[in-house]
């Protein structure tokens, strides 16, 4: 008797067609999640790059405060001795010629004009800094907050370019505040000699206390998969949530009269002599009574005096008695902290 085996040939087409279908359905699934991620992981780089970026409305006013304080600083420091010289040359003591006449480098008369043209020009170098960190550092913690959510909508109107954020996603800012907590607060100028202001205030004045600033970035996103006759995949929406902080992240140490700058291959402050017409020491010992120091390394040949003491482990430190200008201060930036606002509903923030 024949077997009919040929009659079981045609089931394996439904078998191959549904299979078929099967890894169509998992590579739509793949490209689609794939898809997803993507969008996720630019959503979240949209939200780090603003909130970050937005505060620089607190740390930039920080900074050029900073800034102008030390440049007043170093004026106010010069223009206490030029009053002390000033005082030593109309009293004819410190070395200088009161026979002379005023044309003699030695002389004190030549000296008092010097060391006049000198104050005159310090004191009004000392008001305009004073004046223009006035106006720098007015704005209070609420202007900041103001003027960064103007910056978050210049960010969004700019999408595109350099300035500018991801066109994509729509920027809402969830909240900015100050932040109350007790880290980055304490900032030491050294490991073991100098704490700046004498240790963490309590209760710092709000205009004076680090922002804290949220922010989302929303994007409704089509499917990446085509339709399929009456078949449309969903979209979704890609939400990047993130926050940010101001901090100041490095410290800056220096006895400005010994620590070489590296552009000028000079100490940052180096010894002035305002009682000489050509900047030079116009007695033989280098004008010890007229010349300002800024201080710092004994063993520096580029200072000319006023040293600070080493105990040879910790650096150099200054005695009340001594003289010097210590610079000691630091630069604020942003850092991405965890988002605080705990949970958000949709109705908090835009999509776009």
């Amino acid at each position: 008797m024949l077997k009919a085996t040929h009659a079981q040939r045609g089931q394996t087409l439904p078998i191959w067609a549904f299979g078929s279908l099967s890894v169509l359905v998992l590579l739509v699934m793949v490209l689609n999640y794939g898809n997803m991620i993507r969008w996720q992981m630019r959503a979240q780089n949209a939200a780090d790059a603003a909130a970050r970026g937005i505060l620089a409305a607190q740390t930039s006013q920080w900074n050029q405060t900073s800034m102008l304080l030390h440049a007043a600083t170093v004026e106010e420091y010069r223009i206490r001795y030029l009053v002390n010289d000033l005082n030593e040359v109309i009293n004819g003591s410190g070395g200088c010629n009161d026979k002379a006449d005023q044309n003699d480098k030695k002389s004190c008369d030549g000296m008092y004009l010097n060391l006049r043209s000198q104050y005159l020009d310090a004191v009004s170098r000392y008001t305009s800094l004073v004046q223009l960190m006035n106006r720098v550092s007015t704005p209070t913690q609420q202007d900041q907050i103001t003027t960064l959510k103007a910056a978050l909508a210049q960010y969004q109107a700019n999408c595109g370019q350099p300035n500018g954020g991801d066109c994509a996603f729509t920027y809402t800012v969830i909240a900015a505040s100050p932040r109350n907590d007790s880290y980055v607060e304490n900032v030491y100028a050294d490991c073991c000699a100098f704490v700046i202001g004498g240790g963490t205030h309590g209760s710092p004045k709000t205009d004076l206390s680090p922002l804290q600033v949220e922010v989302v970035a929303c994007a409704n996103v089509p499917s990446a998969v085509p339709s399929f006759f009456t078949f449309t995949a969903p979209g979704f929406a890609a939400i990047g949530r993130a926050a940010a902080t101001s901090i100041m992240s490095t410290q800056e140490f220096l006895y400005a009269g010994s620590i070489i700058n590296p552009t000028t291959n000079n100490v940052f402050q180096p010894t002035e002599y305002p009682e000489s017409s050509d900047g030079s020491a116009a007695l033989k010992d280098n004008d010890a009574n007229y010349r300002i120091d800024y201080g710092g390394n004994p063993d520096n040949p580029l200072n000319q005096g006023n040293p600070a003491t080493s105990d040879g482990k910790y650096g150099f430190t200054y005695q009340p008695k001594d003289e010097g200008l210590l610079v000691a201060t630091g630069w604020w930036t942003s850092m991405p902290i965890r988002p605080f606002s705990g949970a958000l509903t949709t109705g908090q923030f835009a999509c776009r």
